[in-house]
């Protein structure tokens, strides 16, 4: 399959990287040539340097991505268009349709987070042929991929998106209804929003909030998520416990500034580094045990 990746930003590099490590011939549309290959290059090396493909997968996966400034000229000829840009609709809208002028018949997959895919779709004129999904960051190190269909995309797209996906060796999640944030950033940002709160009424420390979450509520969902907890700890006892708890929670209609409960000291790309590390290594034992069974 013909890919084109619309927006070549740090996401659509290793969105690009996904498709041609997965067989499929990749051209990334961007505005600065260099910079999109200098992170294509970037993606590759993270995939090389924790050993998720072997070094002669890397190169030939190289080997399948070009670039072109032009979004027409990065579609001509797609089966799929990947887009990638900042959440700005009329942006998306604008660089879609020019890429749609030269693939009239190529279904478009959006990964943005947080704006309506019936909009994208109807904005660009192809609401049947959209679809989102939404990958989580770093792609490459992340296995879900939120699949969703707006009002009017058709099954079928959505049902291509889910199977490429799978065939990316990705876990695609279909996410039912087109609600803002998905999944994903909601319960992302509902549990932020009661992070926030118990720094700022002083409950707890920033540093302490993110212990509960990293080596408590983490180390548990990692296994079993919240909803099976729900029935592994007893539903009464849930029931009974949440009667006095969820009427106290944090209902605050908008975030404060997070720039005064971030945790800012240290190196961040030391943490970003171990991250990634340690996810790499999750990847690689899944696939090990995978191959094993």
């Amino acid at each position: 399959m013909r890919v084109a990746i619309v927006g070549a930003g740090l996401m659509g590099a290793q969105i690009g990287c996904e498709y041609a490590l997965g067989g499929h011939e990749v051209r990334l549309h961007a505005r600065d040539l260099r910079r999109a290959q200098q992170r294509v290059d970037e993606g590759f090396a993270l995939v090389d340097r924790h050993a998720l493909f072997t070094a002669d997968e890397v190169r030939a996966a190289a080997a399948r991505v070009s670039t072109a400034a032009d979004p027409g000229d990065a579609a001509s000829g797609a089966d799929l268009l990947v887009e990638s840009l900042p959440e700005d609709l009329e942006l998306k809208t604008a660089v879609l349709r020019a890429a749609l002028a030269e693939a009239p018949e190529a279904h478009v997959a959006t990964n943005t987070s947080s704006l309506s895919i019936a909009a994208i779709g109807e904005a660009i004129g192809s609401p049947e042929r959209t679809v989102g999904t939404h990958y989580l960051n770093p792609p490459l190190l992340m296995p879900p991929v939120e699949v969703i269909g707006g009002e009017r995309t058709a099954p079928e797209t959505v049902e291509l998106a889910r199977k490429t996906l799978i065939a990316l060796g990705k876990l695609p999640v279909v996410v039912r209804r087109d609600v803002p944030g998905f999944v994903w950033n909601r319960l992302q940002f509902a549990l932020v929003r009661e992070c926030a709160w118990l720094v700022e009424h002083g409950v707890a420390s920033a540093e302490d909030v993110d212990v509960v979450m990293r080596e408590g509520l983490a180390r548990r969902w990692r296994r079993v998520g919240p909803l099976r907890a729900v029935a592994l700890g007893g539903i009464d006892t849930w029931n009974r416990s949440g009667r006095g708890i969820v009427p106290d929670l944090s209902n605050a209609r908008e975030l404060p500034d997070l720039a005064t409960v971030a945790i800012t000291e240290g190196n961040v790309s030391d943490d970003a580094g171990a991250r990634d590390a340690a996810l790499a290594r999750e990847l690689r034992e899944e696939r090990a045990l995978g191959a094993a069974r």
